[in-house]
């Protein structure tokens, strides 16, 4: 199946096609914004993916500075630094090009640059934060540019910066609360397949099952709509059939379909909810930051649903149903028990962990995870309620 290029608005105007990201000259022309900062990785610029955005902007008479500091599991003294070059440098709008760390410490540059106070005063610790909206100046103008299948984070309105001292990763977010309301995403974002096919194996894995955890935990969290379950059913059905060839062949069509679903899940998270997976996954990466996000979300996924399945059985068969699994014949229960089974299979075909011990996650670390992932902002939209103990047990099932 080939993807037809195409463009629309939410309010974030998007571009989907091989090449596109070659169009940010043009768009910034007419935007009219002065000078960028490029936000990205080191891997970014030996890969030479930065060129042409580099070529598109000189093209058309742009100016910019590039910000090249950006880690895995960004950290506020990340975006710290990128916010003081940018001052420096007198940017008055941000690319990112690159993963989801590369866009969550662009946003966060964008939030600082307008508003006061530090990046833990925008901290989202509950729904009411969401709905109150603690973001009061519209950010400075983002364009981004993915370079991974995998967060979505190019057209979501979140982000995840880790807190060095408490070791522990904050959700920043806001969605458009009123029409032309300020939130926490890009204006422009130029989705080009092209520039996810150097990603490695590894990392082509680790993404991948990032964008099914989203769509997967969307689709049986207690908040999210009805009306999402279209997309997500989508992106399942997609990762589990392009994600294993993504993997060992990583061709443009694989790349490009693997894109789509990332692209597609992050426009869901604007919209549903998550659970104890994106918990767990995140404080064990706030205390382990050399953990792969990904791989941290593959190895609670399993465990995750088998807590859960009890409480939405059929959400799971539907799970199982999306990933090719014939459930015909199946009670809900048997249907969500394939669906736990498909998920470890996904999860061995494309050699990700099975298990925490695989991450070298101390289990005498355990306890603090999961007391830890009881101050999360995504625990509270897990289908079947869930404390410490309950969290504790299912770490232990994740070890």
């Amino acid at each position: 199946m080939s993807l037809e290029s195409y463009t629309y608005s939410f309010p974030i105007w998007i571009e989907f096609g091989v090449g596109t990201s070659e169009n940010v000259g043009s768009i910034v022309e007419q935007k009219e914004w002065g000078k960028a900062l490029l936000v990205t990785d080191p891997g970014i610029i030996d890969a030479g993916l930065l060129d042409g955005i580099e070529e598109s902007l000189s093209a058309t008479g742009i100016d910019f500075a590039v910000f090249e500091g950006v880690e895995p599991n960004p950290t506020v003294s990340m975006v710290e630094a990128a916010e003081a070059l940018r001052q420096t440098e007198e940017c008055d709008f941000v690319i990112s090009v690159g993963g989801g760390s590369s866009m969550d410490v662009a946003k966060g540059v964008t939030l600082l640059a307008t508003n006061p106070g530090e990046i833990a005063d925008y901290e989202v610790k509950s729904g009411e934060d969401v709905m109150k909206g603690m973001i009061e100046n519209d950010p400075l103008p983002l364009v981004t540019v993915p370079t991974t299948a995998g967060t979505g984070s190019e057209v979501d309105f979140w982000a995840v910066i880790t807190d060095e001292e408490r070791e522990f990763k904050m959700a920043l977010g806001q969605s458009p609360l009123y029409p032309g309301g300020p939130y926490l995403g890009a204006e422009v974002s130029l989705v080009d397949p092209e520039l996810t096919r150097s990603l490695p194996p590894r990392q082509t894995a680790a993404t991948g099952f990032d964008a099914f955890s989203h769509a997967l935990e969307n689709h049986v969290s207690a908040v999210s709509p009805p009306v999402l379950t279209p997309l997500t059913t989508d992106v399942m059905a997609r990762v589990t059939e392009y994600l294993p060839r993504a993997y060992e062949e990583g061709d443009l069509e694989t790349r490009e379909q693997m894109l789509f679903a990332s692209h597609t899940a992050g426009i869901g998270e604007n919209f549903g909810g998550f659970g104890a997976i994106h918990s767990l996954a995140e404080v064990t990466g706030g205390m382990y930051p050399e953990i792969p996000h990904g791989e941290a979300i593959a190895a609670y996924t399993p465990a995750v649903m088998r807590y859960n399945l009890e409480a939405v059985p059929e959400r799971y068969g539907e799970v199982a149903e999306a990933m090719g699994v014939d459930v015909s014949g199946m009670s809900d229960r048997e249907a969500a028990e394939a669906a736990v089974e498909a998920v470890e299979e996904l999860i061995a075909s494309v050699d990700l962990p099975a298990g925490l011990a695989d991450l070298d996650v101390d289990e005498a670390d355990l306890p603090g995870i999961a007391e830890k992932s009881m101050d999360t902002f995504e625990i509270h939209d897990n289908p079947r309620p869930a404390d410490a103990e309950d969290l504790l047990d299912v770490a232990r099932d994740a070890y």
